[in-house]
């Protein structure tokens, strides 16, 4: 067997793996700030029941809020719509991905991903300046470890 057929092989199990394990998922971009997405019945004034599921989540820099509406869905099919979701460490895809399909097939009367995007509150210039003399008087600490150390190899 040649190497270029060993390479092909070894390139179609590689591919495999990737779309298997979901890995190819990671491919996409999310919005930049915070957003919402509806998907079946986008009137909210006519918008009725509870919420089959209500769920958080997060990925990324944001954090979500998941409600979800079926039509004629059992409780077993709603209980692996909502396992699958909680499972996945990209909720935003899985979400957009799993209501776009139930959407299609008119299995859902309403749902809605609220996403915030998260930011780190801005640091007083006190807090910034306590942060930067820590940064030093660590970095001289361990400066004279070293001396210390590079003394006593000598």
């Amino acid at each position: 067997m040649d190497w270029s057929r060993i390479s092909a092989a070894a390139a179609a199990t590689a591919v495999a793996v990737l779309f298997a394990t979901g890995a190819v998922a990671q491919l996409y971009n999310l919005p930049s700030n915070s957003f919402r997405w509806h998907w079946g019945n986008t009137d909210l004034e006519r918008r009725f029941g509870h919420a089959d599921i209500e769920m958080t989540g997060n990925e990324s820099f944001f954090d979500c809020e998941f409600t979800v509406r079926f039509r004629n869905k059992s409780l077993p099919d709603i209980r692996a719509v909502r396992d699958s979701l909680t499972t996945r460490l990209d909720f935003i895809y899985a979400v957009s991905e799993t209501m776009y399909y139930l959407d299609l097939n008119r299995e859902i009367d309403w749902a809605t991903l609220d996403c915030e995007k998260y930011e780190a509150e801005p640091n007083t210039p006190e807090e910034s300046a306590e942060k930067e003399s820590e940064a030093r008087e660590k970095m001289l600490r361990e400066l004279e470890r070293r001396r210390a150390r590079a003394r006593d190899d000598d």
